[in-house]
C-alpha cells in the first residue's frame, strides 16, 4: 500500500475529519513506526498517540488558552498599577500642598487636567478605604 492508502485510512478512523491535524506528520510518524500496509498493524493505542501529538487544532487551542490567561494577568496587573498610580497622584499632591498638581505635572510630563483626574480617582479610591474601615 502507498502513503495515499493510508492517508485514506487515517481519514477513516477520523470520521473523514482531517482538518486541525498534521497529516503529513501523522503519515511520517506511521511510517517510522513500522506501518506499510495499513494502520491496524500497530498498536491501537500507539496510533491514537500519534494522532494526537499532531493535533494542531488542540495545541493551536491551548495556545489561546495560555495567551488568554496571560492577557488576564496582564490586565489585572495593569489595574492593580492603576490604582496604585492613582493613590500616588492623590498622596503626592495632598503632601506638596497648594501647586502640587502643576509641580507633579511638569515633574513626570502629563498635562495638568491629566494629573488632577488621576490625583481625583486616586482621592476617591483613598475616601471608600476611609470609610470601609
Amino acid at each position: 500500500m502507498n502513503r495515499i492508502d493510508i492517508a485514506h485510512q487515517v481519514s477513516l478512523t477520523m470520521d473523514g475529519d482531517t482538518d486541525g491535524f498534521d497529516l503529513d506528520a501523522i503519515l511520517d510518524d506511521l511510517a517510522e513506526a513500522g506501518v506499510t500496509d495499513s494502520v491496524d498493524e500497530i498498536n491501537s493505542d500507539t496510533y491514537w498517540e500519534i494522532v494526537r501529538r499532531h493535533d494542531t487544532g488542540a495545541q493551536a487551542e491551548e495556545k489561546a488558552e495560555k495567551a488568554h490567561a496571560g492577557y488576564l494577568a496582564a490586565e489585572a496587573a495593569y489595574k492593580e498599577a492603576t490604582v496604585k498610580r492613582q493613590v500616588a497622584f492623590a498622596k503626592a499632591i495632598e503632601a506638596m500642598g497648594r501647586g502640587g498638581n502643576a509641580v507633579l505635572s511638569n515633574k513626570i510630563g502629563l498635562s495638568a487636567p491629566t494629573v488632577k483626574s488621576i490625583a481625583d480617582r486616586g482621592r476617591a479610591i483613598l475616601a471608600n478605604r476611609t470609610t470601609e474601615k
